[in-house]
């Protein structure tokens, strides 16, 4: 099950048969040894009480055949994100199969992804193996994927100045993969992570040096091998932040705050944005042109499809799985697991930044899978039959 993530690149059937086999192994496991406890996880019974609120505006909505379709199943990633932690913690050479798997799909994608710029030089957005029109983005595979795996790397590097010989080159390449997909806030949060991480760790003044050269090194890469993408960079910098009004990100985030507004309690249902838009007057008149399927932010679409209390649930969520990552640790003496898993739950929940459907596929599997792998670095089966120091294989 854990090498179907070298076949994620070939996008969301082989990353629904990875999450729906996890959770059905997990559950039978679970069901043969009688051992449940995981149902009494703090966040994952608020996952629970959010989710119930979910069904229950779909249900209540005006389109509940549709919205039923989304937030019904909505429960698999909470349940994937418990369940692959306890599986890995099973096995710890699990954790190696799955740390093999998920470099050797990169390092697949990012040769990719170089062919495609190539043949396409003067395109915005790359995406690997999928069409134009199909929704999986490299941009969210990278960087679901590649922050696990870059801050193994960059732990393995803490803990020996010569892994660095490895380290710093794997990350670099994660870094133009990003960056080469052309998808601008991904990438930026991609950076944001592994900033996070190196300050977190306070690394030594002779490897940020370092770091910083093979960043900069990656950046005039980045320029000569990419000019139209260094120039869409400066351009979505200085015009296209969610917050201007020169932004595309600008008007579904406003009609999303509007109907939030205008559906403080209930919401309008999950799914249904594009719907409530098309009949509102006070959205059609927010920047005219269509209507977006969805505000393109995760808070922003939660508290207008699950209305106030839907996102207070769902903030209590977020809460609780950092006071799980954090529990039995003093903040300022936090082991390096644990800062490891909480600079990945912050970067990939962090709030101002854009997102594609909040309950749905494609971009939800490597959000949750980023949050399973932060609760597998504070895991106390993995933590204990490996080095407590490093959150590593």
């Amino acid at each position: 099950m854990l090498l179907i993530a070298v076949f994620t690149v070939l996008g969301n059937a082989a990353s629904d048969i990875w999450l729906v086999g996890t959770i059905v192994i997990f559950i039978a496991h679970s069901a043969a040894t009688h051992q449940w406890q995981w149902l009494q996880t703090r966040w994952f019974q608020l996952a629970i009480v959010f989710w119930i609120w979910l069904v229950i505006t779909s249900l209540l909505s005006q389109w509940p055949e549709s919205s039923i379709k989304v937030s019904l199943p909505w429960i698999r990633f909470p349940l994937f994100a418990i369940a692959l932690p306890i599986l890995l913690g099973l096995q710890f050479r699990m954790r190696h199969i799955l740390l093999a798997s998920l470099v050797t799909c990169l390092l697949v994608l990012a040769i990719v992804l170089v062919f495609e710029k190539i043949n396409n030089p003067g395109v915005e957005r790359l995406y690997g193996v999928w069409s134009q029109d199909q929704s999986p983005k490299a941009g969210w595979l990278v960087a679901g994927f590649g922050l696990p795996v870059a801050y193994w790397a960059l732990s393995k590097m803490l803990e020996s100045a010569t892994a660095a010989l490895w380290a710093l080159p794997l990350v670099a390449i994660l870094v133009f993969s990003a960056t080469l997909t052309g998808e601008i806030y991904i990438t930026l949060s991609f950076l944001l992570g592994i900033a996070l991480f190196l300050v977190a760790c306070r690394m030594s003044v002779k490897l940020s040096a370092w770091a910083f050269l093979l960043g900069l090194l990656v950046l005039l890469l980045i320029i000569w091998f990419a000019p139209e993408t260094a120039q869409r960079f400066q351009h979505s910098l200085t015009t296209r932040l969610p917050w201007m009004p020169s932004s595309d990100y600008y008007t579904p985030w406003m009609r999303g705050l509007a109907a939030a507004e205008l559906n403080p309690f209930l919401g309008i249902g999950a799914k249904n944005h594009m719907f409530y838009c098309e009949e509102t007057a006070e959205l059609l008149s927010i920047g005219g042109g269509v209507c977006f399927p969805h505000p393109h932010q995760l808070y922003i679409q939660i508290a207008a499809e699950t209305g106030g209390v839907g996102l207070f649930l769902f903030l209590l969520m977020v809460a609780a799985l950092i006071y799980e990552i954090v529990k039995g640790a003093h903040w300022r003496t936090l082991p390096l697991p644990t800062k490891a898993a909480l600079c990945l739950v912050i970067t990939v929940l962090w709030p101002i930044s854009t997102y594609s459907h909040a309950f749905g596929q494609h971009r939800n599997f490597f959000t949750w899978f980023a949050i399973a792998w932060a609760l597998s670095f504070v895991s106390k089966k993995n933590t204990s039959r490996g080095n407590s120091n490093h959150p590593t294989a």
